[in-house]
């Protein structure tokens, strides 16, 4: 496994000369990050491995933030299935964060194609806001985001506010609060149980249909005419449109981005 000084030029980023260290290899583009919670829903496994398997299967490397949570459940898929991948790490190599991810950053660096970004200088701990520039990092080191999982105002959220910011394309699984806001500021809908060709078509550039049950329509009708800002219950028609809301929640084609505030999902 090879260690060495890295600028950032030589990562391919613009902007004032900075050194990071790498051990293993820089994948090669073009890299999709998947990311999501710390407290990662079981449901999620299986959407988490086959994000992996169908990124590799159409040419991309992966990469993620090495936490717990999503974010291993990631990398432990990458290194399951040989696919290149990317851990960025907010600290110095010799502070691993977190702690027990030890051996799989090791892991991660003996793999062919992998490696493991440290975006601090030797010495120096993991603190609070170097989270926020490490998803920076990652971002920028990738051509598309996925969050798989993301509450409200969370660090997941963050990172997919920065792709966006970046102009890079951007997925996020419909199911949680702050993927929820993601869709409302215009990342792509991925609904649970669509499998992988949804996110086939999103890599590939294509928009997949989205299906509303016959019944649903006159709801689909009223959330398109109340647009990203969304709409209250009481402008969508009250208690009697309540439990198609729910279904239409349930089948990920509404969202609600503010308590009682609810947009069409992409």
């Amino acid at each position: 496994m090879s260690r060495r000084s890295i600028d950032a030029a030589q990562l391919g980023l613009a902007g004032a000369p900075r050194r990071f260290e790498l051990h293993g290899a820089l994948p090669p583009s073009p890299r999709l990050a998947i990311v999501g919670s710390r407290a990662m829903l079981h449901a999620l496994d299986r959407e988490v491995e086959q994000a992996v398997r169908v990124a590799a299967e159409h040419g991309h490397a992966v990469a993620s933030g090495g936490a717990i949570g999503i974010d291993a459940a990631v990398h432990r898929a990458a290194l399951t299935h040989g696919v290149p991948q990317l851990a960025v790490l907010p600290c110095g190599s010799d502070r691993p964060y977190p702690a027990q991810h030890r051996g799989l950053f090791e892991a991660i660096a003996a793999a062919p194609g992998s490696g493991v970004l440290f975006a601090q200088p030797s010495g120096t701990p993991p603190r609070r806001a170097m989270f926020v520039s490490r998803n920076a990092l990652l971002v920028a080191l990738c051509d598309a985001c996925v969050v798989m999982q993301a509450e409200a105002r969370s660090g997941s959220e963050t990172t997919g506010r920065l792709a966006l910011r970046r102009g890079i394309a951007v997925a996020a699984v419909v199911g949680t609060p702050g993927c929820a806001a993601l869709v409302a500021a215009g990342a792509r809908a991925l609904r649970p149980g669509e499998g992988p060709e949804a996110l086939v078509a999103w890599l590939q550039g294509r928009v997949a249909p989205v299906h509303w049950p016959q019944a649903l329509e006159p709801l689909r009708a009223r959330l398109q005419l109340a647009g990203a800002r969304g709409a209250s219950l009481d402008r969508l028609g009250g208690p009697a449109v309540a439990l198609d809301l729910l279904r239409a929640e349930a089948l990920g084609l509404a969202l609600q981005i503010a308590p009682g505030v609810w947009v069409p999902a992409g």
